[in-house]
């Protein structure tokens, strides 16, 4: 199998090595025409042309060849470009240097590659148009034109086998090519990364029209024949990729009886290249199997939405991640190749009926304006340490990493501080990290915490904070992180604090917790103390607090994984531990992994935490005791999702 190279700084070294390989072949291919040439009986003048034409074929078969490989590798159309344009003038001044007597010169009067792929009909293929004279033979003003290009058509199949329509240089039948010149993709889910295969590959039969071959071919292993890529590889070293598909459907099903009444419903949809799509941390049910996306350049792809039947597109944002998505990297250049160091992110609420991600096969393709521009944060101020959406406002403390959040126009709100342990609250040795600003989908704020003194009782310990600010919402995201690093100290955890929120500019509210479900809907509780593992006889759901007078205030909520989550130190205990933290007084809501009783360990644990801290001002609350509406919606009953080709 060939696995398919994505990684950053590696397109250069492969072009490089691209260019020395196809140039020596060239040279080869040229001195093999002069030296074997078997007319050897036909006059000078004829012969020389012939040979001469026949290596400007040979050249840009190469070039287009020379063009494919690089595109594959890079996704970057300038500079493939600029590469098989070197090498086509090196070839030429290559046939200048094998007879030297004849004096030859070269004028490109026209060239254009081009290629279009991961479509059902793809193609890769070159044409130029050239004047050259032999002076030496007093030969001037000789006009070539020449086309070498290869064209490949796929079609779904029902059965084992599927029927592949291949053709080249504009319309001949090619019906030379085996086995060896055929891949299918195949998504490796061990190795997170696509791969070609053609294992048990085996090419039943070939038959051919006027204009094209037709092959029937058995696919390998695990390959679906109704919905799969193909990448065919002639001799010459011409690469076309093609695919029976050209777009993925994600048709959203919504509980609409708890979904109706609710006006600020975003949720911010992170699609991986796994197939996996996301939401707070956790993965959204799929009704059918994921679809991995394809590797194509980002600058192909497009997205739009269905609302009330009618597709639109819409705006998305491709994001860099490294560390398995742990760690933000910023927006994508749309050169990239889409791999697993790549997610979109995209925006949904009960309206939108499918979402359609789609690309453009074509290497002249532009990439979308809905990729690029910024329609919703026009108001972020990194220096002033502010980013706004236009309906909250996220400002971070001059010293320290306290995060403030309020509605527009509002003096609600809400002040989080992030994972204190041991009743040591960390320092931040640096400023944030504003690693996306002025975001098209959303902003990324990172940020590092550190004990100056080291925690008591509790060595070696990192941890990374994440906050995103999406559009068309009233809340922002976090993902905190503690990293306990192997430790042959002894490590003891009396407290661990991961976020506290502070409500303030709300009078006579009150607290209202979720402490287990009944019939799909939360059971609530206007209590304070401890919301723990079994301190519901419902069970331990506590995704949701808040502090609320009518539709004003702020709370936090999360999603299942997390309230999971919540109690994981539970089981290293032995005993209930963790819990939501609800305050008797100053509107203070607590997420407490550890809490009720201390942990011990001393083996290395990477564990995260996932939730959102929701502001509300005569908005969707995260809960109404009135008629039991609200955001909560969102973590207990997301939509599921189908995925489908067509």
């Amino acid at each position: 199998m060939k696995k398919l190279l994505n990684e950053k700084g590696q397109f250069s070294i492969i072009a490089a090595a691209l260019v020395s390989i196809v140039l020596v072949t060239a040279i080869i291919t040229t001195y093999s025409i002069l030296r074997n040439n078997p007319l050897q009986e036909r006059p000078q003048i004829l012969t020389s042309i012939d040979e001469v034409n026949l290596a400007i074929d040979r050249i840009l078969e190469f070039t287009v060849g020379y063009y494919s490989s690089v595109l594959q590798v890079t996704g970057n159309v300038t500079y493939a470009r600029n590469l098989a344009g070197n090498y086509l003038h090196s070839g030429l001044e290559n046939i200048a240097s094998t007879h030297p007597g004849w004096s030859p010169s070269f004028q490109l009067d026209y060239s254009r590659i081009t290629a279009s792929w991961f479509n059902r009909t793809s193609h890769s293929e070159g044409f130029i148009n050239i004047t050259y004279s032999l002076h030496g033979l007093g030969i001037s003003g000789v006009r070539y034109t020449t086309l070498a290009g290869l064209k490949v058509a796929v079609n779904p199949s029902t059965s084992s086998s599927v029927i592949v329509n291949i053709s080249r240089d504009g319309g001949e039948p090619y019906s030379k090519l085996s086995k060896n010149n055929f891949h299918f993709y195949n998504y490796n889910y061990t190795d997170a990364a696509w791969e070609l295969i053609n294992n048990n590959l085996s090419i039943n039969s070939i038959t051919s029209t006027d204009t094209y071959s037709v092959y029937s071919i058995n696919t390998p292993s695990g390959i679906d024949p109704s919905c799969y890529m193909l990448q065919v590889v002639d001799p010459r070293g011409i690469m076309v990729s093609a695919s029976t598909f050209s777009q993925y459907i994600y048709t959203f099903n919504w509980d609409q009886e708890l979904y109706s009444s609710l006006s600020q419903d975003t949720i911010v949809v992170e699609a991986l290249q796994n197939g996996t799509l996301k939401w707070l941390g956790q993965s959204l049910q799929l009704i059918t199997d994921g679809k991995p996306i394809p590797p194509i350049p980002v600058k192909a792809f497009h997205i739009n939405q269905t609302v009330n039947g009618r597709s639109r597109e819409v705006p998305f944002q491709v994001e860099d991640w490294g560390s398995n998505y742990r760690v933000p990297a910023g927006l994508t250049s749309n050169t990239s190749i889409f791999s697993s160091r790549q997610m979109f992110v995209f925006l949904v609420n009960h309206n939108v009926e499918n979402v359609i991600l789609w690309w453009d096969g074509r290497d002249i393709a532009n990439q979308t304006a809905y990729a690029y521009t910024n329609r919703y944060f026009i108001g972020d101020n990194p220096s002033s340490r502010t980013l706004t959406n236009g309906m909250l406002t996220l400002t971070f403390s001059s010293s320290g990493f306290t995060a403030t959040s309020s509605i527009v126009g509002s003096s609600v709100n809400a002040q989080a501080r992030f994972l204190r342990i041991n009743y040591e609250r960390p320092v931040y040795g640096a400023s944030p990290a504003f690693v996306i600003h002025h975001g098209i989908i959303r902003d990324i704020v990172q940020q590092e915490a550190e004990w100056s003194s080291g925690i008591p009782n509790c060595p070696n310990v990192y941890a990374q904070i994440l906050l995103t600010l999406p559009a068309n919402a009233t809340y922002y995201t976090y993902t905190l992180r503690p990293i306990f690093v192997d430790s042959v100290q002894s490590r003891t955890i009396t407290n661990l604090r991961a976020i506290q929120v502070t409500v303030s500019g709300v009078s006579d509210g009150q607290q209202l917790t979720e402490n287990g479900t009944a019939g799909g809907y939360p059971i609530t509780s206007s209590m304070v103390g401890l919301f723990y593992n079994f301190s519901s006889s419902t069970g331990w759901a506590h995704h949701w607090s808040e502090y609320l007078s009518e539709n004003i205030g702020a709370g936090i909520m999360f999603s299942d994984k997390a309230n999971q989550q919540l109690y994981h130190f539970d089981g290293i205990a032995g005993q209930n531990t963790g819990a939501l933290n609800v305050h008797s007084s100053g509107q203070v809501i607590e997420f407490n992994p550890v809490e009720m009783v201390s942990v011990s360990f001393q083996y290395p644990l990477d564990i995260s935490w996932h939730g959102a801290v929701v502001n509300f001002y005569n908005t969707d609350p995260i809960y109404s005791d009135l008629d039991n509406t609200g955001l909560w919606v969102m973590v207990e009953s997301p939509p599921t999702v189908a995925v489908s080709t067509d």
